[in-house]
């Protein structure tokens, strides 16, 4: 008893130094549960891809070729631990011949894709949302969509909104952010695949001018006032986890990011298919646009394979619709089987913005259109109001990824690529 009493005492009387143990030994327990939890789950997942590779060598099959796009820069630099520590053992167990590149520059994933002289059996991308453009460019350029490779994602980046459906990001959580990359890789192993939408983003223009070869995104396009500031929220670094927040409480006083989007946004609805938009689409060549292809046999390709459109007729598909005006934010996703296009109307208040934003930032869905539903359409094309004097320092983002405003149509391209998934596709 009198050791109790006297361990009190000794509590009261140095406070500060019991609290900083107390908090430093609640800290180092709950870190050795987490990872005596990972260790059990990666435990766990690397039998599952061991019995597959084992399972794979007794039938004496080849070994499949893997190749993983790796991005180092990806989430502050600390992609290639991650993929090390979570995904690369699976991929090894399963048997496969894995061949890592790691890009070093803006466009090197996209011109890797581009010269390759044959497809391996899987691309891996260990990203952001950004190499998975550029891988899924890459591929949509080179070859008719229904003859590429499937592609896995291995959300290691900072952004990975594109599989956010398949493999939600679990934030602050070491065991769930385990769980979730492990499962991306094991996802790959298990070989369930499913059939995506792609965004075709190609710029518009009516100068004779060289041919510029479109975009490709999976995810979203943004234009707006939110993505600006969110794309600032490095400058405030020293707020650790709160620089979003800080971004978005500082920049909303500001005039520099996009508060009016002023354009004539034109649309077509969605189809189902028909002569118009689903039998052929001419693939561009790589050198399009120049006097001498005119004389090059024109290659086309099947928007949605197997199906037969020629006899189909909807006269509602090539009628385009018109909406002018201004708005503060406009984004556009891929639906299941059209576009889904959200127009947000203009900011009042700046502080209302700031508990706006600072909702979206937890997850919280906010009504920003004014009660109107989204928009579904198979074709968007953005015409910026001032086309003839473009804004400096103003972008679009393209799965994440900056573009400057220019004229722009986008137009869905249905389940043009395969993608491994969690579940097994219906």
């Amino acid at each position: 008893m009198s050791f109790v009493i006297k361990f009190a005492k000794g509590v009261r009387n140095h406070w500060k130094k019991s609290t900083f143990a107390a908090a430093l030994v609640t800290y180092g327990a709950s870190y050795a549960n987490d990872k005596a939890k990972i260790n059990k789950l990666m435990r766990e997942y690397c039998l599952e891809a061991s019995v597959s590779g084992d399972a794979t060598a007794s039938v004496s099959q080849p070994p499949k070729r893997v190749l993983v796009l790796l991005n180092p820069a990806a989430n502050r630099r600390s992609a290639e631990e991650t993929f090390k520590k979570y995904c690369e053992p699976i991929l090894h167990l399963a048997g496969f011949l894995v061949d890592i590149v790691k890009t070093d520059s803006e466009g090197h994933a996209r011109r890797h894709i581009e010269q390759l002289t044959s497809f391996p059996s899987a691309i891996v991308v260990a990203g952001g949302d950004g190499t998975l453009s550029e891988v899924v460019t890459g591929m949509m350029r080179k070859i008719d969509s229904n003859e590429a490779c499937p592609i896995g994602i291995l959300p290691v980046g900072r952004t990975n909104a594109s599989c956010a459906e398949d493999f939600p990001r679990q934030k602050q959580n070491r065991v769930e952010e385990a769980r979730q990359l492990a499962e991306a890789a094991i996802s790959i192993v298990r070989g369930n695949v499913a059939r995506k939408n792609v965004m075709k983003i190609e710029v518009v223009s009516t100068e004779e001018e060289e041919y510029r070869r479109p975009v490709y995104a999976v995810g979203s396009f943004q234009w707006g006032a939110f993505r600006d500031i969110l794309s600032l929220r490095d400058q405030y670094w020293y707020t650790g986890p709160f620089r979003e927040y800080m971004a978005f409480l500082v920049n909303s006083f500001s005039s520099r990011p996009t508060w009016e989007c002023e354009a004539d946004i034109r649309y077509t609805p969605p189809c189902t298919g028909c002569r118009n938009c689903g039998v052929t689409a001419k693939k561009p060549n790589v050198h399009e646009g120049r006097w001498w292809t005119r004389f090059l046999p024109r290659n086309t390709v099947n928007l949605a394979p197997g199906n037969d459109f020629s006899k189909v007729v909807n006269e509602m598909c090539s009628k385009e619709f018109v909406i002018e005006g201004k708005h503060s934010e406009v984004i556009i996703q891929t639906a299941p089987e059209s576009l889904r296009m959200k127009l947000a109307e203009l900011e009042d208040s700046a502080f209302s913005y700031i508990l706006k934003s600072w909702k979206r930032l937890r997850g919280i869905e906010v009504d920003s259109t004014a009660g109107k539903e989204p928009i579904e359409a198979r074709t968007v094309q953005i015409l910026p109001g001032n086309e003839d004097n473009p804004p400096k320092d103003k972008y679009y983002a393209i799965d994440n990824e900056e573009y400057d405003v220019k004229p722009i149509k986008i137009t869905l391209l249905p389940r043009a690529i395969n993608m491994f998934s969690p579940e097994v596709a219906k």
